[in-house]
């Protein structure tokens, strides 16, 4: 009877042994590198206005809906890097849909001038204006502004709707999302003025 005997090569081992540890090392790293950036989060609304009760108003305005562009339907923020390009941002993002902080902001803007922005089946009395809010363009850009642009209707009981046209632009004051919202809101103040002023026109 013939044994085998299987001899071992211990050189051979260790290079074994040598590439596994770099595999391990390897794939260590390169999940290190892939890993996801922090996440920041932005509201477009400051949180220190008091709101103003529409009994404390002069006026009211019944906010019917606001319609947005598709780009602004994402939570990421958005950048325009040039005439024809838009970045979204995978780790800047609105703490809440665009439309919701836009109405916010409007309706702050707005208390300014002790006007009251109201949703539809909120108590308003029936001689109160409707608006309808189409934007166009809310975008922080690469010349250092924003631009907001859009169009607003403005309807009254038994009158048929005006429609208003809207550009406004705010410089942005230093780099960075942060400077950006600052300057979204000071835009929408522009809007808040621009729509009180039509209607105290048109009442």
């Amino acid at each position: 009877m013939i044994m085998q005997v299987k001899t071992f090569s211990f050189n051979k081992d260790n290079k074994s042994l040598k590439i596994i540890i770099l595999a391990v090392l390897f794939s260590f790293l390169s999940a290190c590198s892939s890993a996801p950036n922090a996440l920041t989060y932005y509201l477009l609304h400051a949180t220190n206005g008091a709101s103003v009760l529409e009994g404390e108003a002069k006026q009211s305005i019944v906010l019917d809906k606001v319609t947005l562009p598709e780009y602004l339907k994402h939570r990421g923020l958005v950048y325009q890097t040039s005439d024809t390009n838009l970045h979204i941002s995978t780790s800047h993002l609105w703490a809440e849909p665009v439309d919701e902080g836009l109405t916010k902001a409007l309706a702050s803007a707005l208390k300014a001038n002790n006007v009251a922005l109201v949703r539809p089946g909120h108590y308003a009395s029936e001689e109160a204006p409707h608006i309808s809010l189409y934007i166009n363009d809310f975008v922080s850009t690469y010349e250092g502004e924003v631009i907001f642009s859009g169009q607003y209707a403005v309807s009254r009981a038994s009158e048929a709707a005006s429609i208003h046209s809207f550009t406004f632009k705010a410089p942005l004051s230093n780099d960075g999302f942060a400077s950006s919202i600052k300057a979204m809101r000071s835009a929408i103040e522009k809007l808040a003025v621009d729509m009180n002023t039509t209607i105290n026109q048109q009442s």
